[in-house]
């Protein structure tokens, strides 16, 4: 295949514009962007504009793109996940090479098909687990690999979301309800059980989990609170949760600026350049003029209340994992810290290795001699670390060159992860532990279903 390998996207949102294609662009000699899908006019014409694609190749509905003969060598797949299952299949069935944001579907059964489709057609899907590819976990992982810290016993991650993060996203945004979204830890901690499935090398053989919905709850809110920050709210100007200081206020810190801490310098001008990087309103809107923003802030789920939305998805979580090698795993998840910030060690039977990603922190400690380790590798880029460029990048190469060689995201690993999250969050609904190889049969059952029909 020759360069540049051309690419059609379906969902031009802010991950589908800000940061796919954004990418895509910065690497124009390797891929090119065609064709474009988007419900949202003013979104599509923005995107056709900046990008400068073809009208006749600017489709409102992901449908019709797929149903013209095929107008790209791959699609980037970055629409809401309830409509991955559906229109992943479509654009296999329709010859696309995909690069698929995850979740991969809303169902274990969905997961398989789509594995199944992308198998029977010879045809790469590869999963947007970026974490893979960002720098401190390669690193990690050629320490790993070098047999530094000796067989691997215990893995401990955790996933720091950030309680601005979790507002944003979580209790005011597309991800609050799971009917709307996912289940919390397969929205926001399958990149992170990905990551341990990855270092535990086998498949995992049972799981327990527990969690609940603790704090952002109507019982919990200020007295006098309104449903709306902007009508009168009693403690408007102390409250941290307040949707006006998070989306409007630029005497306010936005964001905290201690996330710059650790980031490389191409990140921190990024961060410092780019407007839509620097406001968090950028993620629910085009228009950055204030009174726009406060228009959405009165209408939407983005100006409620942080106690008295329509959020259902848990606050905290945590799980256990036991792997067929013998290899444990405990995974917290949480909404409750400053930093948004994913730390995972693991420990072996020479040493041990612990890190922090946004800080850099990288640390190896060994027994024999009892030696210490400590490297910095600064976050690269404004989003994961650099590993969105850097899966995006692997997709088009493999396009490119017809190999799979370092595509360490594609549909059966990505399965595996994403089945240890739902069978997670079946753990903590049922309050049972899950036996997975049990799991995987039930998930392969439904897939014959749905092939059936």
């Amino acid at each position: 295949m020759k360069h540049p390998v051309t690419l059609a996207l379906i969902g031009a949102g802010a991950r589908g514009e800000l940061n796919l294609a954004t990418l895509a662009k910065k690497h124009g000699d390797l891929m090119k962007i065609v064709a474009v899908a988007e419900l949202d006019d003013q979104r599509r014409d923005s995107f056709v504009r900046r990008f400068g694609i073809p009208r006749e190749n600017a489709f409102r509905d992901w449908r019709e793109l797929f149903a013209r003969p095929r107008l790209a060598d791959g699609v980037v797949n970055a629409l809401p996940c309830r409509l991955h299952y559906e229109s992943g299949v479509a654009g296999l069935r329709a010859g696309y090479h995909t690069f698929l944001e995850k979740p991969m579907a809303l169902t274990p059964g969905q997961c398989v098909v789509l594995t199944r489709e992308a198998a029977a057609r010879g045809l790469l899907l590869m999963i947007a687990l970026q974490s893979r590819y960002n720098k401190i976990y390669s690193a990690i992982r050629r320490q790993f690999d070098a047999g530094v810290i000796g067989r691997l016993a215990n893995i401990d991650c955790a996933e720091n979301i950030g309680y601005w993060h979790f507002l944003l996203s979580y209790v005011r945004g597309i991800h609050r309800r799971a009917d709307l979204s996912h289940s919390f830890i397969m929205a926001k901690g399958v990149h992170d059980l990905d990551l341990v499935c990855w270092f535990a090398g086998a498949p995992a053989k049972r799981i327990s989990s527990f969690g609940d919905l603790l704090y952002f709850r109507p019982e919990n809110a200020p007295p006098g609170a309104p449903e709306r920050c902007l009508d009168g709210c009693p403690v408007f100007d102390t409250c941290v949760f307040n949707a006006y200081r998070h989306f409007v206020d630029p005497g306010k810190p936005q964001l905290p600026w201690r996330l710059l801490t650790g980031m490389s310098l191409d990140a921190v001008k990024d961060f410092a350049t780019n407007p839509r990087l620097r406001t968090t309103a950028s993620v629910i809107t085009l228009d950055l003029r204030k009174e726009n923003i406060l228009k959405i802030l009165r209408e939407t789920s983005n100006g409620r209340c942080a106690f008295r939305s329509d959020n259902d998805v848990i606050d905290h979580q945590t799980a256990s994992i036991e792997f067929e090698n013998g290899v444990v795993a405990s995974f917290q998840l949480t909404a409750f810290s400053l930093m948004w910030e994913r730390t995972l060690n693991l420990h072996g039977t020479k040493g041990e290795i612990r890190s922090a990603d946004f800080s850099g922190k990288l640390e190896t400690r060994t027994y024999n001699p009892g030696a210490v380790q400590r490297r910095h590798i600064p976050y690269h880029g404004i989003l994961h670390g650099g590993g969105d460029e850097r899966i995006i990048v692997r997709f088009a190469e493999a396009l490119a060159a017809g190999n799979r060689e370092g595509v360490l995201t594609g549909a059966e690993p990505s399965l595996e992860s994403h089945l240890v999250c739902f069978a997670a969050e079946k753990a903590r609904r049922t309050g049972q532990v899950v036996d997975l190889a049990a799991f995987r049969a039930e998930a392969a059952k439904e897939a014959e279903q749905l092939q059936a029909n």
